[in-house]
């Protein structure tokens, strides 16, 4: 049993709670002072009873038997409280002190619950845990330590530096089979990410790999996924990498690991939403090499991002988290779907119960259809939501100066600018050559133009391209997005470093404006 520090309640192996009352919270705190010690009735009843209270002393057997049953104790064979006949009642458990974490430790592979109710299969179950450890901590970076630690005081309350993660283990006999329940849970607040129950009796090494790569799978679509969080898919998923790298989450890392969930589980539509989302994610972070490169990998993973929504929207139309990023991705791709997507996006906006995750979606399809101002109002307030400092709040200011430089207002998006490079100085250069202003560019851009390569200013125009400027249908609008890059790079490089599809779009805008 785990005592709260009160000792008003206590939790069982099982995970059930049970509650004291005053009385019997007064029993167990003088039962714990005098542990393995004799004592009598009239001892046990002065420390319960308040001073005008009856003192009768069979009433102290009436709340052992109680106390006695809610901690599932057996008289005959207890754990907790003995009878000594003649001589009263002595308490026999003995009270584990709380340890406490390495500072460096990143993650746990503990508690590990249910040992004593497995009878011969205990130490399979230790086996077992010490072969999932060992293939679990290989799913993380090797600078990112996980321990193991069957008696892991818990999570919650912990000092700063402490895991970030638990993997509780919790040990049950199903027939002849020894199943553990995986419980994922972040070691600070106690968030349960995930719960799964898998057979683990007779596992060789190889199997414990499996479950190991399923838990490490699960773990990842859940800290993505994670309600409490309440983020984008994208940015949950960026999130989620982090936690097994312990930096910023790049699209590579999730790529093979959702592909192979995917192959693994064709039905799983889940992972299909999070592989077709992880496509658009490396055009959001490496637009730069992919269109700096003779390679154009477009057509092929627009064809996959397609198939992959498709299959799975109709499974998926009571789960707002995979619905939201699902849309987006269909009016990304821009194959005739964009009506429908922008209907279903503010549909799914008006029911949502996670605003942090769909008011960035249906702010930036505002944005897209030529409803800006209604669009910065959506991002303005998912703005107010988020952690200061956060890798969600760059990537709203972000979607801020898209939507400020598709309207030009310029002293706006100087200010908010600002804030982003501030934050993060490793993008500095690429938001300075994208947004900065196109008559008086910033040092910073100046000195960019000087040092950039033609292949370099191309992918730059491209990111500006087919990540933002080709989805804004309001003519005006995708004028003002191309401005500053278009006009740097020209001066710099002259008029043929324009591709010929972004100077086509362009020349389309001017023909509907005229």
């Amino acid at each position: 049993m785990r005592f709260d520090e009160k000792f008003l309640s206590a939790v069982s192996d099982d995970e059930i709670q049970v509650n004291f009352t005053k009385a019997e919270t007064r029993l167990l705190l003088n039962f714990i002072q005098y542990s393995n010690q004799i004592l009598s009735r009239a001892q046990l009843l002065e420390a319960v009873s308040l001073g005008n209270e009856e003192k009768l002393d069979r009433s102290i057997d009436f709340l052992i038997n109680r106390l006695r049953r809610k901690l599932k104790d057996d008289a005959k064979n207890p754990s907790f409280i003995a009878t000594r006949y003649g001589e009263g009642y002595i308490w026999l458990a003995v009270q584990s002190k709380k340890q406490a974490l390495p500072r460096n430790c990143h993650a746990v592979v503990g508690p590990v619950r249910g040992l004593n109710h497995i009878s011969n299969y205990r130490s399979s179950a230790e086996l077992f845990s010490l072969q999932f450890h060992k293939s679990f901590q290989n799913h993380f970076s090797d600078n990112l330590a996980v321990v193991l630690d069957p008696d892991c005081p818990g999570a919650g309350g912990q000092e700063e530096g402490g895991p970030e993660i638990g993997i509780e283990l919790g040990f049950v006999l199903s027939g002849d089979l020894l199943d553990c329940v995986f419980r994922g849970y972040s070691f600070r607040t106690d968030n349960t990410i995930f719960a799964k129950r898998l057979t683990v009796s007779g596992t060789t090494s190889p199997d414990v790999e499996m479950i190991a790569d399923e838990i490490s799978s699960v773990l990842r679509t859940g800290l993505a996924t994670d309600v409490k969080a309440q983020l984008p898919l994208a940015v949950g998923m960026i999130e989620a990498g982090k936690t097994f790298t312990g930096i910023k989450g790049h699209w590579s890392e999730n790529d093979q690991e959702l592909r192979t969930q995917v192959e693994k589980n064709p039905t799983d539509y889940r992972a299909k939403i999070m592989l077709a989302t992880n496509i658009h994610t490396k055009y959001l972070q490496d637009s730069v090499q992919i269109f700096s490169s003779n390679a154009d990998p477009r057509k092929d993973d627009e064809d996959e991002i397609e198939k992959l929504v498709t299959e799975s929207l109709p499974h998926l139309q009571t789960e707002p988290t995979f619905l939201l990023p699902a849309v987006k991705l269909l009016f990304f791709i821009d194959r005739g779907y964009n009506d429908i997507a922008v209907k279903m996006a503010e549909r799914l906006h008006k029911e949502s119960t996670s605003l942090a995750a769909s008011l960035p979606v249906v702010g930036q399809m505002r944005v897209f259809v030529g409803q800006n101002e209604e669009g910065q109002r959506a991002i303005d307030q998912a703005l107010e939501l988020c952690e200061p400092g956060s890798q969600y709040e760059i990537y709203l200011m972000v979607l801020k100066c898209e939507a400020l430089a598709a309207v030009s207002d310029r002293g706006a998006l100087d200010q908010i600018l600002d804030q982003v490079c501030s934050r993060v100085p490793q993008i500095e250069v690429l938001m300075q050559i994208l947004f900065t202003c196109s008559e008086r560019p910033s040092k910073i851009a100046q000195q960019a133009l000087v040092n950039m390569s033609p292949a370099q200013a191309k992918g730059m125009l491209m990111l500006t391209h087919y990540v933002y400027g080709r989805l804004l249908q309001d003519p005006e609008h995708r004028a003002n997005a191309y401005r500053t890059p278009v006009s740097l790079f020209t001066r710099q490089f002259g008029p043929n470093i324009i591709p010929d599809e972004v100077r086509q779009v362009l020349q389309e805008g001017m023909k509907q404006d005229t």
